[in-house]
């Protein structure tokens, strides 16, 4: 009788071993006085894996929970650069009122940051959190009207919601700001100059200083105030801000683009973005004890008063990235354009958004009835990636997912096991340098090795985790092309000495019955 499935299927076999798989150490050393009837045996033997580079030419980038905005220059992947895409939303109430003079017009963009100690002045100081790339590079940035109507059904099966990818291009319309840019840790307060309470717009007449609730850090970008004065104060009553679908059909959204040789890359909260018109209007006021027209009484009505107001317009609506990428004089230019599909790589290169991946091929040129043959029961089956020691890797990704590659799907052990096992979250040695990421798939093997002729050898995938890779349900087995993490890791590959013990390679643990 052939028997070649997993620990846990097992009785009372199952409760040892499994006891044994949650402590913190290799199997090496598992069947040491596990029986002392000689009855078992618990061994381990390699297999090589064949792992190459590919490239990924676009993700999709619509309803991710995080954005990217601008420029990196990486000397082992390349440069990146990402742009936004995002639609406005209406105010509750977008009426600007009578006689209109705006201010300033600014768009606030929220950084993810992290309060530390308080400056010596005792403001706050903070760390951006999720940037890549040298802070204090000056990149260009721009922001320009969108002439790109952006769907939310797909117009070629309106059943079906539009997907955005990253290598769509948008149409560009009016220019709304173009300046230099670099991030601020720091920058938690926007002073506006109020100039249109007098007579005289030359003069300042008062300055608001605004801060956020929570004073994080945003950015804020000025545009132009004659544009949205004919696009936006101009329009009232025209019907273009009676709802939702109107505006957007009138006013389709912004792009800001980021451009430049080298810079950093921002992951940034936009979905607490607004574009904020700051405008002063009249407002009728009846007189109570106050002097407002200085006619030396105080018992007027309907008095014209020059009043401060302000109009947020919020990104609520649909939005995209695009990600441009050059790889020229990169270390990843070649190994994309000419992977060694037969015998593999000597380095690994994993980026998300829309970077590279790596593809695994097991048991290539092995005959796996034979394996079947020697009826092995499958304690722990490993894949361990390395760090690729030889270069400087400064933006690692916390964790790295693998999946079934040619299926897109999930491997077994992510539904049997929960996440922890095909997710390969960085492991760092005593020192905290980062070492390596390590993968199980002792189920999926288990099940390969059966004789039911109903699993094939899949290719592997390993990709930057996102959060969207894990499944929503024990039904949930495709892998979503999501991707927003820009960071990206050079593993050891399995072209490498045999006596290198970190090359890229399947270990198996297994016990075998003597009788």
């Amino acid at each position: 009788m052939r028997i070649v499935n997993s620990v846990k299927y097992l009785g009372s076999m199952t409760l040892i071993l499994l006891s044994m798989m949650a402590c913190e150490k290799d199997f090496e050393n598992i069947g040491v006085g596990l029986v002392d009837n000689n009855q078992f045996s618990t061994k381990d033997t390699i297999f090589e894996i064949i792992a190459y580079n590919k490239n990924v030419n676009s993700s999709r980038v619509d309803g991710v929970p995080q954005y990217l905005l601008g420029v990196y220059n990486d000397p082992n992947f390349g440069l990146i650069t990402a742009s936004f895409i995002g639609q406005l939303g209406l105010p509750t109430s977008p009426k600007f009122g009578d006689n209109v003079s705006i201010d300033e017009v600014v768009l606030d963009i929220p950084y993810y940051a992290t309060k530390e100690t308080n400056n010596t002045d005792g403001t706050p100081n903070f760390k951006l959190d999720s940037v890549i790339g040298n802070q204090n590079l000056e990149f260009n940035l721009s922001v320009y009207e969108l002439g790109t109507f952006l769907n939310t059904l797909d117009p070629q099966d309106p059943s079906k919601a539009k997907k955005y990818y990253s290598d769509e291009e948008f149409d560009e319309k009016t220019l709304l700001y173009s300046g230099s840019f670099k991030p601020n840790r720091n920058d938690t307060v926007i002073y506006i100059n109020r100039n249109f309470l007098d007579n005289n717009p030359d003069t300042t007449d008062d300055i608001d200083t605004i801060k956020k609730s929570n004073l994080g850090p945003t950015i804020k970008i000025p545009l132009d105030t004659t544009f949205f004065r004919n696009k936006f104060i101009d329009q009232e009553g025209t019907g273009v801000f009676d709802n939702f679908n109107s505006f957007i059909e009138y006013f389709r959204g912004i792009i800001i683009k980021a451009d430049d040789i080298d810079g950093s890359l921002m992951t940034l909260a936009m979905s607490d973005a607004a574009v904020t018109i700051y405008y002063t209007n009249t407002i009728l006021t009846t007189e109570t004890d106050t002097d407002l027209n200085g006619d030396g009484d105080t018992d007027d009505i309907d008095v014209p008063v020059r009043t401060k107001q302000t109009k947020a317009f919020n990104l609520t609506g649909k939005k995209a990235s695009q990600y441009k990428r050059d790889y020229s004089g990169s270390s990843i230019e070649n190994r994309l354009g000419n992977p060694d599909l037969i015998n593999g790589e000597d380095k690994l290169f994993i980026q998300g958004a829309a970077g590279s991946i790596s593809v695994l091929e097991m048991f290539k040129g092995v005959n796996l009835d034979e394996i079947r043959d020697k009826n092995w029961l499958i304690n722990e089956a490993r894949i361990s990636l390395y760090l690729d020691d030889e270069v400087e890797q400064e933006f690692l990704p916390e964790a790295l997912f693998l999946y079934k590659f040619d299926e897109n799907s999930q491997v077994l052990d992510v539904l049997t096991e929960g996440p922890v096992s095909t997710k390969g979250v960085l492991i760092r040695d005593e020192n905290n340098k980062p070492l390596k990421y390590k993968f199980s798939i002792t189920d999926y093997l288990s099940e390969l090795l059966k004789y039911d002729g109903l699993h094939d050898v899949s290719r592997l995938g390993i990709k930057v985790f996102h959060s969207s890779d894990l499944p929503a349900a024990i039904n949930d087995t495709v892998i979503r092309d999501l991707s927003w993490i820009a960071k990206g890791a050079v593993l050891k590959g399995n072209k490498l000495p045999l006596t290198d013990n970190e090359r890229l390679k399947l270990e198996i643990f297994y016990t075998i019955n003597n009788e």
